[in-house]
């Protein structure tokens, strides 16, 4: 797959100092006591957010304000401003629907996040009628991960159109319908993806540079239907690193059992060279991915993380670069820039021909921020 060149700006610190230029740095949390008891017991929630943070070397962590009633909220509404509302459905002076239609009266630019405590709730509160008040619905399982990844992926959301066109910034699609299953897979995917991304970037270069470097990891963005996912396509084609997909989910307003294989069969057809995820509950969807072609990976996996990790390694360049032959055949690999150039001299001209084709090395460079 091709990628555009904008400028010779693109490889330098400068832009990156340009880049999430869009961040949440206050979240308010509206819940009954009862609900940020839990939370907290199960989460630890402030801290968490805090040591993920300095552990993942990101940037400031944002401030969590929890307030217990509605009218609370909009007395803290009143004194400052927040980027975020994540609310619990369980409110004692009025249901959640009421409180985010009232929310976005006031301020209907403020993004409204409906956090379910349980899968208990998914029935009485995602399978009616949706309000346009709730922006969107995650499922809290007692893991403080998710949060960072709901941060995270709505700060993608902001900063993805500038970041793509100015500094050729990578993205990821991830299509699934289930607040379950994306609540669930959101943190492992994030985690990975700062991680590989701090595994690759340059260890000679100092913990500010790093840092700014860090701004310019892929992006995540999530769809929840065929028509989003096609549109999300056609917008950042020329920026994928790759699509992780569901198998079934709705295509024109009705639920399609081949959804995921559509999709990505379609992709495959355009972007031959991009590597694709199927992910599924249901392992005879294995058989169905092999001539699209796309990694099965199943979503109830034991070992989930380490797969996608894989996958992260194997396919999307942040593993040591592998030389092979047109059969598959590993012939040498190289951890870094300089062992490529030592090697170029060695390898076989079939093999760096079929590297090119695949668009293998500018994969590779751009997994580095290169």
């Amino acid at each position: 797959m091709d990628t555009p060149v904008k400028s010779t700006r693109a490889g330098s610190l400068k832009l990156y100092h340009e880049l999430m230029a869009n961040k949440v740095g206050d979240i308010l949390l509206v819940s009954c006591p009862y609900d940020a008891f839990i939370m907290e017991e199960e989460g630890r929630l402030s801290t968490r957010i805090i040591n993920e943070y300095k552990g993942l070397n990101l940037s400031k962590p944002p401030r969590l304000t929890w307030v217990s009633s509605a009218s609370e909220a909009f007395q803290r509404l009143e004194e400052k401003k927040f980027d975020l509302i994540l609310a619990m459905p369980s409110l004692d002076e009025m249901d959640v629907y009421s409180f985010g239609e009232k929310v976005k009266q006031k301020y209907a630019d403020l993004p409204f996040f409906m956090l379910l405590h349980n899968t208990c709730d998914i029935d009485q509160y995602i399978c009616v009628d949706k309000s346009k008040a709730i922006d969107r619905t995650y499922i809290w399982g007692g893991n403080a991960d998710l949060l960072l990844a709901i941060i995270k992926n709505f700060e993608d959301e902001m900063n993805v159109a500038f970041d793509t066109e100015n500094a050729n910034v990578r993205v990821v699609i991830l299509v699934e319908d289930s607040p379950y299953h994306f609540s669930s897979f959101l943190p492992v995917l994030y985690k990975q993806i700062v991680m590989q991304t701090q595994s690759v970037i340059d260890e000679s270069i100092n913990e500010e540079h790093r840092l700014l470097k860090m701004r310019g990891r892929p992006k995540v963005l999530v769809a929840h239907n065929y028509e989003e996912a096609m549109a999300l396509y056609e917008k950042y084609k020329p920026f994928l690193l790759s699509v992780f997909s569901d198998m079934r989910y709705p295509k024109n307003g009705i639920v399609d059992e081949l959804a995921g294989y559509k999709l990505l069969k379609k992709i495959k057809n355009e972007i031959p060279d991009l590597p694709v995820l199927i992910l599924s509950t249901e392992d005879h969807n294995e058989e169905k991915v092999v001539d699209i072609p796309a990694v099965f990976i199943n979503k109830n996996s034991s070992n989930l993380n380490d797969r996608i990790k894989s996958f992260f390694v194997s396919y999307l360049g942040f593993g040591a670069f592998v030389f092979r032959m047109p059969d598959g055949e590993e012939i040498a690999r190289a951890s870094d820039l300089r062992a490529i150039e030592k090697l170029l001299s060695e390898i076989p001209d079939e093999s760096i021909v079929y590297h090119a084709k695949n668009n293998d090395f500018s994969r590779w460079f751009m997994a580095r921020s290169e």
